[in-house]
């Protein structure tokens, strides 16, 4: 089992993962952060993940993902540039949907 959280889970591409990875038998979600959303339930912000989806959205804190092995950002341009190093130093694998990720 792959796990795995989302940075920006309220955007567009934050949801369509959440929705995507939600039914996926292989792959469980950790943590969905959201600094406008912190400690509402996912399921009540997006009413289509009811049954699936129980916790709360988190802070985007750097410990939040600490029993994840990947981590999605779904953030806009820049916003991974910052907390992706340290994750990749941490042994979590990072993908970022924005436009800008350096290498």
């Amino acid at each position: 089992m792959i796990k795995v959280g989302i940075v920006g889970g309220t955007g567009y591409t934050g949801v369509e993962l959440i929705r995507l990875i939600a039914n996926h038998s292989e792959v469980q979600i950790e943590v969905v952060t959201s600094r406008s959303n912190a400690g509402t339930v996912v399921s009540d912000v997006y009413p289509t993940l009811r049954g699936r989806i129980g916790f709360a959205f988190s802070e985007p804190t750097l410990e939040a993902y600490n029993t994840c092995d990947f981590v999605f950002f779904a953030t806009p341009n820049a916003t991974a540039l910052v907390p992706a190093p340290a994750l990749l130093y941490a042994g979590i694998t990072v993908s970022d949907f924005a436009v800008d990720m350096q290498s």
